[in-house]
């Protein structure tokens, strides 16, 4: 009888865990402090370059992460955990979801992604990682100097190392809310 009474509590702990509303991309620079090594939630555009991929907050995002007088985006990079790393703030402690990513590359496949005329809106869980010295990490006072953050271009504030991806919705370009 407790044996039920346990697996009860966990299927509801989970189903509790499932319906946990996730961040938007502001609300994690907003907080990127305190949330700052932490498993999170956040649901964002994903937007494509050639630096790579990261989430952008939509243009309601009122905040602005200033350090030194430079200004960041609002942006979180995302990325895998690497273990094998010289740099520590690339390590996880858990297995990516390989099954849920390849679910949600299928799902924006079969939806018509194509960066050039759509956008993905996704749910992504992860390892949330910041810098606590962004103020060290800007040269202010020198027009167009580069931030050193995360990403191939380092002008992200923040990383999302992925564990998992879910609910991509494709959106078109007149009805998408993302900043370029």
């Amino acid at each position: 009888m407790l044996l039920a009474y346990v697996l009860i509590g966990l299927a509801f702990c989970a189903k509790a865990a499932d319906s946990h509303v996730p961040l938007s991309v502001c609300d994690l620079i907003v907080r990127r402090t305190e949330l700052s090594g932490r498993m999170v939630t956040v649901r964002g555009a994903l937007a494509v370059g050639g630096h790579g991929v990261w989430l952008a907050a939509s243009r309601d995002c009122a905040y602005k992460l200033i350090t030194r007088g430079v200004v960041w985006p609002n942006i979180v990079y995302l990325t895998y955990p690497d273990n094998q790393s010289r740099n520590p703030s690339d390590h996880a402690g858990f297995k990516v979801d390989w099954r849920a990513v390849r679910r949600a590359d299928d799902e924006a496949v079969k939806g018509g992604y194509d960066p050039k005329v759509n956008n993905e809106v996704a749910t992504y869980t992860g390892l949330f990682v910041t810098y606590q010295d962004l103020d060290n990490r800007v040269t202010p006072n020198i027009p167009g100097a580069v931030r050193f953050g995360f990403g191939p271009l380092p002008s992200a504030p923040a990383e999302l190392l992925i564990k998992s991806v879910k609910d991509v919705v494709i959106v078109w370009d007149s009805q998408t809310d993302r900043d370029p």
